[in-house]
């Protein structure tokens, strides 16, 4: 859901005028902030794509390591199986949840859903920003309201974890499907 860059630009409501350049300055203020709200949307889905993947990996290690235990339990307390074997299901089992515990899946997950719900925000506000704040406001606060928007970005792209290339890919069929239109943006 991005602006028209043909649509033309209202001039700043204040000052000596909007001239050539001020239109320019307007025009390269809303491609910025289009391009902020687009690198939002992208990387906001994709987080969310990331926070799945690393959701399922940990419900299957933390099911397998579960259910590994319960058999070794009940295996070894009902005499299904003999000690040994009771016991080396169990150490299975506490291998299963050390490697769940070593690549930390469930700070993967929350560290891309708290991401992925920040850039979402980002996005609104750069949407709100282009389709109702920019034409009311002049030259240098517009500048100002893009830089806020700039840093967040930065600052976004800076502590977020890196995603995989899979989950970039999920997030990008999902936007293309539409997955991000809004039912009044029809």
């Amino acid at each position: 859901m991005t602006v028209d860059p043909d649509e033309p630009v209202p001039p700043a409501p204040s000052g000596d005028g909007a001239s050539g350049t001020d239109d320019a300055l307007r025009v390269a203020i809303r491609r910025e902030a289009e391009r902020v709200h687009e690198a939002a949307t992208y990387s906001g889905e994709t987080q969310f794509e990331f926070a799945k993947r690393w959701r399922r990996v940990d419900r299957w290690i933390g099911s397998l390591a579960a259910g590994l235990a319960a058999v070794a339990g009940v295996g070894g307390l009902s005499t299904v199986f003999s000690g040994r074997w009771a016991g080396l299901i169990a150490v299975m089992a506490a291998l299963t949840g050390a490697i769940g515990a070593a690549i930390g899946a469930p700070q993967t997950k929350e560290k891309a859903s708290v991401a992925a719900n920040s850039y979402r925000a980002l996005q609104q506000d750069a949407r709100i920003f282009l389709q109702i704040d920019l034409a009311q406001l002049d030259d240098t606060d517009a500048r100002g309201g893009l830089q806020k928007l700039v840093d967040r970005l930065q600052q976004l792209n800076r502590e977020s974890v890196i995603p995989s290339q899979r989950a970039w890919e999920r997030a990008k069929k999902q936007i293309e499907a539409g997955a991000q239109v809004y039912e009044a943006d029809r």
